[in-house]
């Protein structure tokens, strides 16, 4: 090869991208490519992993996968060359990555109506918008992890091709406790940037391409933003805001252990208490809804937690960070399950709140709307809602699911998460006449018999109380991410410290893009929740509440339940100055699970205004639930 076209062509089309503004420029050495990524005349048709011999794969806990050594290796090294793609590729890991937000450039030909990401948030689209968004990805790095197979490992037993014909995404459940009390962030994720696979032909060393992502100069070009236009990696909770900064992944991991209670309540409060798809799928608020929760708020929850100031807690840069794969993988196991419950409910027409780069703000949106930029076959034509209800239409399930009734999706669910969400069934046993996966439990280093913190069940009676924390607040409220704390007892009031406080019982996380210019006129209402009955439960214990005596709950809650705000570098907001925070507490009466293959049964939520009325940013007696 000659020095021309070795070294100077490459430096001249760099160049001449630079300067002439063209989107998707090369950055990456072209013999790190994969050789027999699916290659397609017309759009890149998003039609899932393949399916061998009729048997759909199911997605596997991050955990899980890394006990299949084969498919751990091939994952890992797939993952690494798919971060290597040429940039000029539609299908490479930056232009997938950047449909979610930056550099807002236009994707596989479909054109922007707004100078903004794809993604759909704060809209009835949420959930299904990341549905063909997750395959598209899937569905490349499972062609990656084929070639891997073939001729990067020495397998002369074909375990490796095997391994690779079943291949899915994992994803990465942050609900499901451990037994050992290790941290619910793996290991794998954060623990170096370097990792040591064992393959056929002995170990080897390489880049762990789940610790973090790194750009090329090209890259942070074409990124407005200060500082993701210094900094060569993707970052979690950063430790400054120059180019020198390092990801703390160390108090990553104790803050979302820290707060894993709220969000493994919200996981089953949603399961069990949300049976419309418009409360369960968007975070916007409706008012007078009967809940304040969504699959899109606790979404919000894991970014805030997980990014802190860096990549996973800004919607423009989110898709950059490895993490957000594997976190979106669980959302949409999610919402799989939420269907396998409530197969009669979903998509509803609404209007966009927001709306996206391929969606008007205030546009007729419905089951049938193209979620674009995401086409089902070469001649442009659309994924809907409707044709992404599905799993098995992208070639894969999950093991809560799969050939499941609605009976054993409550048995398994109830399996993985009653007990440590400190629902009424607080064992775990085997169902007589289910066939429970058991695939989760391993997963998250679980087993029938694995012990499980204690937390009270309800009164014999079977019937309890619910205590739930909303929050409700302008989107926009402070033009960037920020974090609404609840508090139940004294804290520290250095709010540095405030998502590690032992009586911190959830930091919830208003999602934004970089900036987004408060505007009264056209603001955004979203909510959230944070559950408290656990934590009440915690305290009973301790003698200080008697939850049996409702009135001495609500002055219990009166004396010791605390809101605060900070924005993502720790900063702490005055309540009162937050844009439409309104902080209310409300409670049902639950009739507890009488099975393990069923739910709670939940009454009326009522509002307690008399808990946070009169305080600043606390619900008052006139304003709308």
């Amino acid at each position: 090869m000659s020095f021309v076209t070795k070294i100077l062509l490459p430096f001249l089309l760099v160049w001449f991208c630079l300067i002439f503004g063209i989107a998707g420029a090369p950055g990456r050495d072209h013999q790190d490519q994969p050789g027999n990524v699916r290659r397609q005349s017309g759009s890149f048709a998003i039609t899932g992993a393949p399916v061998i011999d009729g048997r759909i794969p199911q997605r596997l806990e991050i955990r899980q996968l890394r006990k299949n050594n084969a498919q751990w290796n091939l994952y890992l090294l797939a993952l690494n060359r798919f971060q290597q793609m040429d940039q000029s590729d539609v299908r490479s890991y930056y232009q997938l990555s950047g449909i979610h937000g930056q550099p807002f450039t236009e994707w596989d030909g479909v054109p922007l109506v707004q100078n903004m990401g794809y993604c759909s948030h704060t809209s009835n689209l949420f959930a299904t918008w990341h549905r063909p968004y997750i395959a598209a990805f899937e569905q490349v790095l499972y062609d990656i992890v084929q070639e891997v197979a073939t001729s990067v490992v020495n397998d002369t037993n074909d375990e490796y091709k095997k391994a690779a014909s079943t291949f899915r995404h994992p994803y990465w459940d942050w609900a499901a406790p451990s037994s050992d009390g290790g941290p619910v962030l793996p290991a794998p994720v954060s623990g170096s940037p370097y990792i040591v696979l064992y393959l056929p032909n002995g170990s080897q060393t390489v880049n762990n391409p789940l610790y973090q992502y790194k750009f090329t100069s090209s890259d942070l070009f074409s990124f407005p933003d200060s500082p993701f236009n210094v900094w060569q990696e993707t970052m979690r909770y950063p430790s400054t805001k120059s180019a020198a900064a390092t990801s703390q992944n160390p108090l990553v991991s104790q803050q979302i252990s820290q707060s894993q209670d709220s969000y493994v309540q919200r996981f089953t409060n949603l399961l069990e208490a949300y049976p419309r798809f418009v409360n369960f799928s968007s975070s916007a608020w409706t008012p007078n809804s009967p809940g304040y929760d969504s699959l899109e708020s606790l979404h919000n929850q894991i970014h805030g937690l997980v990014g802190n100031g860096g990549h996973m807690a800004i919607i423009d840069y989110a898709g950059f960070d490895p993490l957000f794969w594997l976190h979106h993988a669980q959302v949409d196991r999610l919402l799989a399950i939420w269907q396998a419950l409530y197969p009669n409910s979903y998509v509803e027409a609404s209007d966009e709140r927001i709306g996206s780069a391929a969606i008007a703000q205030g546009a007729r949106t419905d089951v049938d709307t193209p979620l674009k930029p995401f086409h089902n076959d070469t001649n442009g034509n659309f994924w809907t809602s409707a044709t992404a209800s599905n799993v098995e239409n992208f070639g894969y399930s999950y093991p809560e699911i799969q050939g499941k009734s609605i009976s054993e999706v409550k048995a398994a669910v109830n399996a993985l998460y009653a007990a440590s969400s400190g629902k009424t069934i607080s064992r775990r046993s085997n169902v007589a006449g289910h066939d429970i996966p058991l695939a989760p439990l391993i997963a998250a280093g679980l087993s029938n018999e694995a012990p499980v913190e204690a937390v009270p069940d309800p009164p014999a009676t079977g019937n309890y109380t619910e205590w739930l924390s909303n929050i409700r607040v302008a989107k926009d409220a402070l033009e960037q991410t920020f974090f609404v704390h609840i508090f139940l007892g004294d804290f520290n009031p250095d709010p540095k410290t405030w998502t590690f406080e032992p009586n911190l019982v959830g930091s919830h996380a208003v999602l934004t893009p970089y900036v987004m210019k408060r505007d009264p006129a056209q603001t955004t209402i979203v909510t959230g929740q944070i559950p408290l009955t656990r934590a009440l439960r915690v305290d009973e214990q301790k003698g200080l509440v008697n939850m049996q005596d409702e009135e001495k709950t609500k002055e219990y809650l009166t004396r010791n339940l605390h809101w605060r705000v900070t924005t993502m570098d720790d900063k702490d907001v005055p309540r009162d100055q937050v844009p439409d925070l309104k902080i209310s507490v409300v409670a049902a009466n639950v009739q507890a699970a009488q099975a393990d293959d069923e739910f709670p049964v939940w009454g009326e939520l009522k509002v307690q205004q008399d808990i946070t009325n009169g305080r600043p940013a606390g619900l008052g007696s006139e304003d709308d639930v």
